[in-house]
Parts: structure tokens; sequence; C-alpha cells
């Protein structure tokens, strides 16, 4: 037999109920109406409904599943997350449910209902910027799930939470750049309204400040996340005779990006200018020259939000280890170096 496509929200629509209310028939559950259930029970039967994620537990039991899901543009990040927390909850004895979810999307509410109430997860693993939407956070607490938020930045009093400095970090980088007698340098955000890009950006300015370093508005250009910002973003820095002798991408696929930009302009990377990254992902290593960047542990951030959570399911979580901080590294690799062996600035080919 051929599964159905159709969704809990599907149900609750043709019913004329709400999604909750689908739920609670769907795992028959207690005090819904006789007329409500067999509504339904009826929608269901018409749409042809089977919940499709297994093994399904019993209301009240352990399905030993845990959910995650993401809504991000980065697919490395997302790459090294998954093997973090697939690696872990194999090691526990659990099994991960991975699904995209649109932040944006108006059914999100009724989209995260409905993988709660049909793959039964014991619990949910939320990585930005879903871990950090208001909604979703209402849906999970509504749900009485556990939860665990990767690198939030409202409410951390909300549910367990993994985090980095992503501030100090960049104010860090920064610094190393200003070491190597950088005293004009470019920064390409990530993607607007999210606060992984604002603290990025905070801790850059706050290195330039501590040097009494000015930074011209043009030096900062708004990126996305993703290869094809950085390459846009280090034709509008590189295309100009005052251009930044060092530029720091928010992430390493923007820094691909930069280093593909300056070739464009047959300009050396470092030589004539020097980049840098933030992530550690697997482009680091794999573009030339490798990449000097942030190492940052989203393998090991994955993997302690899953103990985390798995902990808290078995009562032995202590209250005051609802945080865990994880340390950063800088990766001083080939792709900077010091202004003093530059002998000239380099004309960019009109």
């Amino acid at each position: 037999m051929v599964e159905s496509k159709s969704t809990l929200a599907d149900i609750a629509k043709l019913a004329k109920v709400s999604v909750k209310t689908a739920s609670r028939v769907v795992r028959q559950e207690p005090n819904v109406s006789p007329k409500t259930r067999a509504a339904v029970e009826k929608a269901m039967k018409i749409l042809k409904y089977r919940p499709s994620l297994a093994p399904r537990a019993a209301v009240g039991t352990r399905s030993y599943l845990l959910g995650l899901i993401f809504d991000n543009p980065n697919p490395s990040y997302i790459v090294d997350l998954l093997r973090g927390a697939l690696d872990q909850t194999r090691k526990e004895g659990y099994h991960l449910i991975v699904e995209p979810v649109m932040a944006s999307s108006p059914t999100v509410m009724e989209d995260i209902t409905s993988l709660l109430v049909q793959s039964n997860v014991d619990g949910m693993l939320l990585p930005p910027p879903l871990c950090d939407e208001p909604i979703i956070l209402e849906a999970l607490r509504a749900s009485g799930k556990p939860f665990a938020r990767i690198a939030p930045s409202v409410s951390t009093d909300v549910g367990l939470h993994v985090e980095m400095n992503d501030f100090e970090a960049a104010r860090q980088m920064t610094q190393t750049l200003i070491a190597l007698a950088h005293t004009s340098v470019g920064f390409v955000t990530g993607r607007r309204g999210t606060v992984t890009t604002k603290r990025r950006l905070s801790g850059f300015l706050s290195a330039m400040r501590d040097a009494n370093l000015t930074v011209p508005d043009r030096f900062i250009v708004e990126g996305t996340f993703e290869y094809r910002s950085g390459l846009v973003a280090g034709e509008a820095l590189l295309r100009h005779a005052e251009r930044p002798t060092a530029i720091f991408a928010s992430n390493d696929g923007m820094a691909a990006g930069l280093i593909a930009a300056a070739h464009k302009f047959s300009l050396s990377v470092p030589d004539d200018v020097s980049i840098a990254g933030f992530d550690d992902s697997v482009v680091a290593t794999v573009v030339w020259p490798p990449l000097t960047t942030v190492r940052q542990p989203i393998k090991e951030m994955a993997a302690a939000a899953v103990r985390m959570l798995i902990e808290q399911l078995r009562g032995r979580l202590d209250p005051a280890s609802s945080t865990r901080e994880l340390p950063f590294e800088l990766m001083i690799r080939a792709s900077t170096t010091s202004i003093a062996t530059r002998t000239k600035i380099k004309a960019v080919p009109t």
C-alpha cells in the first residue's frame, strides 16, 4: 500500500478542527467528543492518512527518536551539524529524524506540531536561526517535549542550550589581522537579521575601535553566508584602488568567494590581500591557499546538545548544567600574511 502524502494539517482542515485536536484523535487520546472524533477519522479515511514515521510508540512511552529541524543556507554548517548529531544519537541508542523547516512559512506552527505528533519524538534539537523563533519555541513548550537549542541569542533561559562566543571569536580574528599590520580591513557580514551576523560584526568593529582604526562604510558588505554572495562582495571591495589589505568573512563559503574575486582581478592571496573566514569547514582546506579561519566546534556543539537532551530525558541532568559553552580556535593558514611582506600595491586591471 502506498502511504499517503497527506499531513496532519490537511486532516485538521478537512475535519474543521485544530491541528492539536486532530493530533489527539490520531494518538487516540481521551477527552475528545464522539462527533469530533468521527469527523477526524472520516477525514483520515478520505485522505488515506497513515502516520508514516516509525517506529511509533504508544502515548507516554519512549520512542528513542530525536528530531532536528533546520533553516540555514549554509550547506557546510548543516553537514557538520548532522554529523555531530547523528554520531552522538547512535552512541546513545537513539535515532535522528531530520526535517527542513522554513521559519517564514505561514504554516510553521502546524508543521512543527505535525512533526511532533507523527514522529512521536522524545525531544527536539534547534540550530540557528530556528532556535530563536518565538513561534517554534511556543509550539515546543505547548507540546511538553524537551528541546535543546544550539547557539541561541534570545530567551536563553528557555530550554537547554549549547553555545560558542561568536563575538569574542570575531574580535580575536580581527586582532590577529591587525597584528599582521593590516590597518585597512574589510568585513563581509552574514545573512541579514541573524544574531550570529550581528555578533560577528560587533566583534570585528570592537577590535577595530580598540586599535583606533576606522572602517569606511563601503568596507562592510552584506552577504548571505553563501559562496556567491562572497564573490559579489569581493568584487565590490577589490575593484577600487583604495581597497582593504585584508578581508574577514563571516563564514568560509563567503571567504572562498572572496578568494575567487581576488583571482578575477589578478590579485594574489595573501600577497595582495589577506583573507580570513569563520567555521573551519571543509571549504577552508580545499581552497587555495588554505584559509585562515575561526574553528567553530559545530559537530561538538551538536553532539553536546544531543547528550544534554538525553541526560534530561533520563532524569540525570543537573539544572545548573543546562548551558554549555564550547571553545573556539583560531586556525592560521596561508591565506593571511603580514602587510610588511608586500612590496607594493598592485593596481586592479580595468
